[in-house]
């Protein structure tokens, strides 16, 4: 019950965004937004719980049991933490490097200067979160 929870509030949550939606906003615009957000949240905690419970029926146990199994394996193996944090450096860089050719980009084409400054904003939040986690993890390692 502890793992249907979440999903249940989360699915309140949808139907309440999507009652927001359609009844309280007149903004067309707006109300599209949360009658979108709404029904996403809803349909994906919906799918999540159908997951829970085909799992959870008896026939099913034992595939659970490997699934488990190899999730435990895939946490505590070396290499495959190796390559996720690997994966990571790489995602990293690519982002950063993605960032600032995209502001530049933006700025040769004259784009507002609002759009151009939140895009490299976000390539300074980037590089800033990436210190301080390293420096978080060095500490703790």
């Amino acid at each position: 019950m502890k793992k249907k929870i979440s999903f249940i509030i989360e699915i309140i949550i949808g139907i309440i965004f999507i009652c927001f939606g359609y009844f309280v906003i007149d903004t067309d615009y707006y109300s599209t937004l949360f009658y979108a957000m709404g029904f996403g949240l809803a349909f994906a905690s919906c799918v999540q719980l159908l997951k829970i419970y085909y799992y959870e029926m008896p026939k099913n146990k034992e595939k659970l049991e490997n699934i488990n199994r190899e999730n435990h394996i895939n946490s505590v193996d070396e290499r495959k933490q190796y390559l996720r944090m690997k994966a990571g450096h790489v995602t990293y860089q690519i982002m950063t490097f993605s960032l600032l050719i995209l502001s530049l980009i933006l700025a040769l084409v004259r784009v507002e200067v609002w759009i151009i400054a939140m895009i490299f904003l976000l390539f300074v939040l980037q590089w800033l979160v990436g210190v301080i986690a390293f420096h978080m993890l060095e500490k703790r390692m």
